[in-house]
């Protein structure tokens, strides 16, 4: 297929971004070709290696109408869309008397229209060209008829049956490429000159004529004396005697050459407009009839409706009772007098844009879009009816899966915002009840709100970042061997402050073995954490929740199973959808943005497992399974300290270092409050100047500080002799795949991706610093 090449006209860089990442999104090996200013543009047309114009209205050296205008002078064909949000009414409808092909409204939700708009231009486009063609072909074939028919000469002759002898006019001799005044010496010379192919019909034609049939006619080749071979009709009159015996023939001839090319071309282009529209996308339906009570479908038109080819298919006609569909219109079945054919023909009117549903016997469901204008005869009475029907069945299908996608994102916003406003709410309030209030139970209880609704806030931006990331192919599995039984405790740890509150009956049914898979434990821990949090989130306060592992059928299978409020078995298989949420805390469900599931199927996919979700309905509770191949029978990775374990801290010097004052101060009180000696700076090259003088014994850095990024801190320190020594941590917004690996290229030991909990910091460095003083 030939490339398509959109020439974009923006003078906003960011918009053709947004264009061009749109149609290369959607439309295969597509070339986008982009016009910023008058002189790009220039350019462009002089090129002229573009199909079609997408322009912006508002330009800063002109405006989307002058370029439409130019485009319509130059290149009439090609289509032209305009995209702009600083348009109006009067500009689209004055556009659209200039040729424009398209117009659209330049609005998040109308981006993913644009592929779509640009396919149905260029489809338009070409089936013009095909059809305009066609018709040239067409028109040129009736003109060479009519060229021929005016240009035919006709000759007289005469030949007597007793005497042999023939008289002809002048005309008849070029017909045998002989001057004028030629006469053929007898029958048998005549007979002679005709093709040998043509002799046998013109002598059976003959015969018949002269056995007792009065008329004569045949149509043959003649081989001219000048050497070109010539078609020639001929017909005579039988003269008899009184004895009824042949005496004399008198007829006429006419030299029909042109005559039988014309018609020969006729057929072939015909035929070839037969086969455009045969293989066109487009159903032709024809009516000869003033009531269209007779109507035939082209090929194509009758295979997608599973009617015989030729057949009529009016719902007004002989055999409605025979036809496999019915047809309706928003839901409501069709009547046969209302039907588009039908309209046309019996009231003279064009019907444009009619969506139509056929609803076939076999259950399958086809949607048209029918265009049909009446047929008129040479005084302007109608004698029929013709329209173009199109399957737009998948069009219709792609337009209710973006409202639907539309719909989500509209509602996943309002729940976004629900959920980040509540958690703000709560800490704001601590705020004041601290400001207010100094006992240590008010702190305490504050410090508890605070740490909760940050960390509800951190999974909710970490469950959107790894949607994301896993959505576009981003994400990185760092697969080791693990005994999941340790990964499901680990699960449990995470998801105990949001199942807590609810004084739910935790049970864990472990097998006695280890259960090795091959996996990433920060990501399958997730998994287990989010499905619980999910469990303990519809379970009614006072529930119970059970989690068992074991092996099944060759496969590590984990069950997590609640008595809470349950799934609708139609919804099933959508809990797993991203956004989907069975009901939302606008209509009485629980908090969330309809994610969490989604990750989790994600997740297990990427480790070449399945997860199934199982319920009886509504109050019966819920069990999601998961399996995993075991593709590994070896030890499993070596703990690390966890939530519940105890460090040994107080004997470390700990360089922080952040442009964030607050963020900084504090993990430093936080750090503190364990023992260690910390320094803190607030951009990279104090950093330096501080480790100049006393070296830590780890770094804890942002990336982006000003004066020495953390990357160019981080290098420095590995560049001194002390440096190997020093543990970095990069503490970070930042945590696309590329961030991570330009750390790791400076020398981090570990990334850290905002918001993190100040006691997961504080457990990396007593970590870090233990395997130091073990020599690892």
């Amino acid at each position: 297929m030939t490339t398509l090449t959109v020439l974009l006209v923006d003078d906003n860089p960011d918009d053709r971004a947004l264009v061009a990442r749109e149609l290369e999104h959607h439309i295969a090996g597509v070339r986008v070709e982009h016009a910023g200013d008058e002189q790009a543009l220039n350019e462009a047309i002089g090129r002229n290696r573009f199909d079609l114009v997408i322009t912006d209205y508002r330009l800063r050296w002109s405006t989307g109408t002058e370029v439409l205008r130019e485009m319509k002078r130059r290149f009439p064909k090609k289509p032209v869309i305009m995209f702009t949000g600083s348009g109006n009414e009067e500009v689209a409808v004055n556009a659209m008397k200039g040729g424009l092909d398209d117009y659209i409204t330049k609005t998040v939700k109308h981006y993913p229209r644009i592929p779509y708009a640009v396919l149905s231009c260029v489809e338009r486009a070409r089936q013009r060209e095909q059809l305009s063609q066609a018709l040239e072909r067409e028109t040129l074939a009736k003109v060479r008829l009519e060229i021929a028919l005016q240009s035919a000469r006709m000759g007289t002759w005469q030949f007597d049956v007793q005497s042999n002898g023939i008289i002809y006019s002048d005309a008849i001799g070029p017909m045998f490429g002989q001057p004028e005044g030629f006469v053929h010496a007898s029958f048998q010379h005549w007979l002679g000159d005709v093709h040998v192919d043509d002799q046998p019909a013109v002598m059976a034609a003959w015969d018949a004529a002269m056995a007792g049939g009065d008329d004569y006619q045949a149509q043959f080749r003649a081989i001219g004396a000048d050497g070109r071979t010539r078609w020639i009709a001929s017909s005579g009159k039988i003269i008899r005697d009184e004895g009824n015996a042949p005496k004399l023939v008198i007829g006429a001839a006419r030299d029909v050459t042109d005559e039988v090319a014309a018609r020969e071309r006729t057929q072939r282009q015909q035929e070839e407009l037969q086969t455009i529209l045969d293989v066109l996308p487009v159903g032709i339906a024809i009516s000869r009839d003033p009531e269209a009570n007779g109507i035939q479908f082209t090929p194509y038109l009758a295979e997608l409706l599973g009617v015989a080819s030729g057949a009529n298919v009016s719902s007004t006609g002989a055999g409605v009772a025979d036809l496999p569909y019915r047809v309706f219109r928003d839901n409501a079945e069709v009547s046969p007098d209302d039907l588009p054919m039908q309209r046309a023909a019996r009231h003279g009117i064009d019907v444009r844009g009619e969506e139509l549903e056929m609803r076939l016997a076999d259950g399958r469901s086809i949607v048209l879009l029918i265009n049909t204008s009446p047929l008129r005869d040479g005084a302007g009475k109608v004698r029929g009816a013709v329209g173009a029907l199109m399957d737009v069945t998948a069009l219709k299908q792609t337009q209710h899966e973006l409202e639907e996608a539309n719909r989500q994102k509209t509602e996943f916003l309002s729940v976004l915002s629900h959920e980040l406003r509540n958690p703000m709410a709560a800490i704001g309030y601590s705020i004041d009840l601290l400001r207010h209030v100094g006992s240590p139970e008010v702190i305490s209880k504050a410090r508890a709100v605070i740490e909760r609704q940050t960390a509800h806030m951190g999974r909710l931006l970490d469950d959107l970042l790894d949607l994301s990331r896993i959505t576009r192919n981003k994400i990185d599995l760092d697969m080791k061997p693990l005994d999941l039984r340790r990964v499901i405790e680990l699960g449990y740890e995470s998801a105990k402050p949001m199942i807590d509150p609810f004084s739910h009956d935790v049970v864990l049914v472990l097998a006695p073995e280890p259960i090795l898979v091959q996996g990433d434990e920060v990501r399958l821990t997730q998994v287990l954490t989010n499905l619980l949090s999910n469990a303990g989130k519809f379970t009614p306060p006072g529930g119970r929740i059970e989690v068992k592992a074991f092996l099944a059928a060759g496969k590590a299978v984990v069950q997590v199973a609640d008595n809470g409020i349950g799934i609708d078995p139609k919804k099933l298989d959508k809990v797993f959808e991203m956004f989907f949420q069975g009901q939302t805390k606008a209509s009485g469900g629980a908090t969330g943005l309809g994610i969490g599931l989604a990750v989790v199927h994600k997740l297990v996919t990427l480790h070449g497992g399945t997860v199934s979700a199982y319920s009886d309905g509504a109050g019966q509770g819920a069990c999601f399974r998961m399996e995993l191949p075991i593709q590994y029978r070896g030890e499993a990775s070596p703990a690390t300290l966890s939530e519940g374990e105890v460090w040994e801290a107080g004997n470390g010097r700990i360089l922080v270092a952040d442009d964030n004052v607050d963020a900084a101060n504090l993990l430093s009180d936080v750090l503190r409050l364990d023992g260690y000696t910390v320094q803190t700076v607030y951009d990279g090259q104090s950093a330096i100047e501080l480790s100049k003088k006393e070296v830590p014994d780890v770094a804890i850095l942002d990336i982006g500080m000003p004066i020495a990024t953390g990357n160019e801190v981080a290098r420095w320190m590995r560049s001194q002799p002390w440096g190997g020594r020093v543990a970095l941590i990069a503490a970070t917004g930042w945590g696309q795949k590329e961030d991570r690996i330009a750390t790791m290229e400076a020398g981090f030991d570990h990334h850290l991706v905002k918001p993190i909990n100040g006691r997961k910091i504080a457990r990396l460095v007593a970590e870090m610093l233990r395997q130091r003083r073990m020599g690892n």
